[in-house]
């Protein structure tokens, strides 16, 4: 048996890892370089987090909210001149911000990821070598009422079996478990299951494995079209030749959408950019740290922080808006004390993003051979494992786990507008 897994990033090269585990022949096919700076799993803060897998539409927001969202200092914010081409995505994702719809997702999400850290151990027994750090997350606010938002925002996780605190901690107890908050921080509390891993060594180290493996990985080289035979796909096209094929998976994060309009599938995903950069603290954290009240997450990597957050809807557009990073900087600067006073290595990614905040992991219907695995949003580095060893378990057995119920590629309405909670 052979496979073509197109996407050279987290959720392609997890794809890629259990299939071979299973003893299939595969092939990954990557446009840039595994581990190249403008891939997606490249800078993002590298979080492990199946606590806090809420799917992104929230009960409660409503279009005259979104209103806001068009300002350059918004931690989710839509560029103006792309709201004609996002608006039939945007009035999806609406339809979803209500408890019913959040709840399921919550569900599901919390299913698929109860296995990551079992399985990311079990690449480390492998000889998979990366940077990993176990350290749990704090949440820090300026005032006490926030950090209690945030808790409770987190509840449905509680009934899937995490673990969460109580209540919150206060200024002296939030401080004396992270001494890296400055003054601003009053309110808090500590998550322990969460790790976080530097991404680009994760994705470079798990190539090198993959490769070890037997496992071809073809760099440099786009995807152009698909054979195609009835429902059945015999065979990738790309610029460096045609590869045979028995079953194909699509896991090319925002890429995924132009790549399934190749075989006639449309799938309701969007590109969102996010940002990130590296900070040179006065005091490293012995935490990852969500600053809750500016949307920004800090990861510790060694002597810096990687600092990442925002929301951006602008297309494919890799390019950094200075005044989105810079806001993000002013903001986080508040409240991390710096060593040096600027910032390094801005970076911008691109995250796939469904309109109900699911991933999609199915079959491409109406094709027996191909595969969709994409859609994490902001959780590929949390999903991309149980996602990749269920994935392999249905390409191999021809059967969909129960685990995909959830994430099955015609849960979409045909129409735009929906009855909420449906």
């Amino acid at each position: 048996m052979k496979a073509v897994v197109v996407g050279g990033g987290i959720a392609g090269l997890c794809c890629a890892y259990y299939l071979r585990r299973r003893d299939v022949d595969v092939t990954v096919v990557e446009r840039a370089e595994v581990g190249a700076r403008s891939a997606s799993s490249w800078g993002n803060g590298g979080w492990i987090a199946p606590a806090q897998a809420g799917p992104l539409p929230e009960p409660g927001l409503t279009i005259y909210g979104l209103r806001a969202l068009v300002r350059a200092d918004s931690a989710l914010y839509f560029r103006p001149g792309y709201l004609p081409r996002l608006a039939p995505w945007l009035l999806r994702f609406w339809t979803y911000c209500n408890q019913r719809d959040y709840d399921r997702g919550t569900a599901a999400l919390a299913a698929l990821g109860r296995r990551c850290f079992e399985l990311v151990d079990g690449m480390v027994a492998d000889g998979i070598r990366f940077d990993l750090w176990k350290l749990g997350m704090v949440c820090a606010t300026a005032e006490v009422e926030d950090a209690r938002k945030v808790l409770r925002s987190l509840e449905g996780m509680r009934r899937h079996g995490f673990q969460l605190p109580e209540d919150v901690l206060g200024e002296q107890e939030i401080h004396a478990l992270e001494p890296a908050l400055n003054d601003r921080v009053k309110a808090g509390f500590h998550l322990a299951e969460q790790w976080n891993v530097k991404a680009d060594t994760l994705v470079r180290g798990l190539g090198a494995r993959l490769r070890e493996l037997g496992v071809e990985i073809v760099e440099g080289t786009e995807v152009t079209g698909f054979d195609r035979a009835g429902t059945a796909v015999r065979a990738v096209r790309t610029t460096g030749g045609e590869l045979a094929a028995d079953h194909v998976v699509l896991a090319a994060g925002s890429w995924t959408t132009p790549l399934a309009a190749k075989l006639g599938v449309r799938i309701p995903m969007q590109p969102g950019k996010g940002y990130s950069f590296l900070l040179r603290p006065k005091v490293m954290p012995r935490h990852g740290i969500l600053f809750a009240d500016i949307h920004a997450g800090v990861t510790p990597l060694g002597d810096r922080v990687r600092i990442g957050g925002t929301m951006e809807f602008s297309g494919y557009d890799l390019g950094i808006d200075e005044r989105r990073i810079g806001n993000l900087f002013r903001l986080a600067r508040d409240y991390v004390d710096l060593e040096t006073p600027e910032y390094e290595e801005p970076w911008a990614g691109l995250r796939p993003m469904t309109v109900d905040g699911l991933p999609i992991l199915d079959w491409a219907q109406p094709y027996t051979n191909a595969y969709v695995a994409s859609g994490y949003s902001m959780l590929g580095m949390t999903l991309s494992y149980p996602a990749g060893e269920a994935m392999a378990e249905m390409i191999t057995s021809g059967r969909r786990p129960s685990l995909f119920e959830p994430f099955r590629i015609d849960r979409f309405p045909r129409w735009i507008l929906r009855r909420a909670g449906r």
